[in-house]
């Protein structure tokens, strides 16, 4: 009797699935972003602002990667938002066989608890 053994690895370029890609928030908030990506070989897994500028973890951002196998959840937790925290923040998965990014884009809304929490527009023109 003669035994085989047989290994297959199957290799995927990296896939990333954001749930909420347009995060509304306050001045003050804590707000944490996530993203998920899949991948093998492992892949390498972070945060950049809009510019391309790596997010490094601080008292003010708290990147975190949880790994499961091929699969990533990442997180990105702002605290304390104040107004050059808005804008957009990209979740980047590379590995040998490619890379994929996906975008959040936070963006202010009034603070709820404030009693003056309503924006002023000013209109040109006709509405």
């Amino acid at each position: 009797m003669v035994l085989k053994l047989c290994l297959l690895f199957v290799t995927v370029p990296p896939s990333v699935w954001i749930r909420y890609q347009l995060v509304g928030a306050y001045d003050g908030q804590q707000i944490t972003l996530e993203c998920h990506s899949e991948a093998y070989p492992k892949s390498i897994n972070y945060w950049t602002r809009d510019n391309g500028e790596i997010i490094p973890h601080s008292g003010k951002y708290l990147p975190e990667i949880i790994e499961d196998g091929y699969k990533v959840h990442m997180k990105l937790t702002l605290n304390h938002l104040g107004p050059q925290d808005y804008g957009i923040y990209r979740c980047i998965s590379k590995n040998s066989l490619g890379d994929m990014e996906g975008t959040i884009n936070i963006y202010r809304i009034p603070n709820p608890n404030s009693k003056n929490g309503s924006f002023h527009f000013k209109s040109k023109g006709k509405l």
